[in-house]
């Protein structure tokens, strides 16, 4: 695929915006685990007119999903970037899920509030589609999981959401940048740009936790598929 680096991308403006990152066999993902989930995300998102941007790797070319023909092809190596973003929905697939995902996720919201942000944000995670690492921290080359995996590993609904939504959220929104890079993210602190915002969290339509109450009617909604 062709692919233009992403401090060359200025705006995406978009319905429905599908990110997918790290989907390549020769990063960590290298038994494919997510791949038929993200090719099934890509294929609804066709059938439904989408915007569908890969995020690709010059240091991992080997690209795994069936589909090569992105609206957005941007090279950035931990999923980076200051673009514009504007957007009703925004889906994140690929991973790492606590890592490049998140900064993704991070840089995303951080775009959106700072930009273009209305009285709702709305994300959307499905875990079908989204790989992280084994869960008993076995290190790498060991197989990637699903993260429905990591969801499945608990006892409950509640559990789930304090295991593994509320570590990655504590890092999506007070950790900017994910693990320190890139060394020079956009000013002011995501966290700071988040003040006086609602953050929902919902699992489809079953469960919902508020994990941060703020003092306005403006609402982040992050919302959890397929688990």
């Amino acid at each position: 695929m062709m692919a233009v680096p992403h401090n060359t991308v200025r705006e995406i403006v978009a319905k429905d915006l599908l990110f997918v990152g790290h989907a390549n066999l020769d990063g960590f993902d290298h038994t494919a685990v997510a791949k038929p989930g993200i090719d099934r995300l890509v294929q609804e998102a066709r059938q439904n007119g989408w915007t569908v941007v890969y995020w690709v790797s010059r240091e991992y070319p080997d690209w795994y999903t069936a589909d090569r023909r992105p609206d957005y092809a941007i090279v950035s190596e931990g999923q980076e970037h200051q673009i514009r973003v504007a957007a009703q929905r925004v889906v994140f697939a690929g991973g790492g899920f606590m890592f490049c995902l998140a900064r993704n996720a991070q840089m995303t919201l951080h775009s959106m509030l700072k930009h273009t942000a209305g009285p709702r944000i709305h994300f959307v995670f499905p875990a079908q589609a989204i790989w992280r690492g084994p869960v008993d921290a076995r290190p790498y080359p060991a197989p990637m999981v699903l993260l429905t995996t990591w969801f499945a590993r608990c006892a409950n609904d509640a559990r789930a959401y304090d295991e593994v939504v509320v570590p990655f959220l504590d890092r999506m929104i007070m950790q900017f940048p994910v693990a320190g890079y890139p060394a020079d993210p956009p000013t002011p602190p995501l966290n700071e740009l988040l003040k006086g915002w609602n953050v929902v969290v919902r699992f489809g339509d079953r469960f919902e936790r508020i994990y941060r109450r703020g003092d306005s009617n403006q609402t982040l909604l992050i919302e959890f598929q397929g688990v």
